[in-house]
């Protein structure tokens, strides 16, 4: 009796295994496609007032004549984003702090877009050593329009500044 009840041990700890990990499986898969969902979204709006193309790094949009080149950033609900400088860009959620550097893509010629997404904002940006301003969609920050995804139609329907 001792045997058989090791081994239905181990079968019902590697059933638990095989749950656990197909739970992991398709917890992270419905993660995935939320995410590709999200990014999808905002690609086909920006499709409706422009022409995209993907590109290796960064997708360019044709927009009223002008391109721009497109960055979309993740940032939780929640968290904090602040412009620190053109290249520097630090994401704040709770005490962590992170910090991104965004040489390659501000060193791009011509204009950007930086969309933001599933945060809504408000995003600063420092305007200078002693000031810390928000930012708004149709104006120009450095040569780049942030905009949060939630944002982004009514913003292409009105136009840039």
């Amino acid at each position: 009796m001792n045997e058989f009840s090791d081994i239905l041990i181990y079968i019902i700890i590697g059933f638990i295994i095989i749950f656990i990990i197909y739970g992991i499986y398709v917890g992270f898969s419905k993660y995935i496609e939320k995410q590709s969902k999200s990014i999808q979204k905002i690609k086909d709006t920006l499709e409706r007032f422009g022409q995209l193309e993907d590109q290796k790094s960064f997708s360019t949009l044709k927009y009223q004549n002008e391109d721009y080149h497109i960055l979309i950033i993740k940032v939780q609900k929640g968290a904090k984003f602040t412009f620190n400088s053109k290249t520097i860009w630090e994401k704040r959620f709770g005490t962590n702090k992170y910090y991104t550097d965004q040489t390659i893509f501000s060193k791009l010629p011509g204009k950007k877009m930086v969309i933001i997404y599933p945060s809504e904002g408000p995003f600063m940006y420092h305007y200078d050593e002693n000031e810390i301003r928000f930012t708004n969609p149709k104006e120009k920050i450095w040569d780049m329009h942030i905009i949060a995804a939630s944002e982004l139609e009514s913003t292409l329907k009105e136009g840039f500044k």
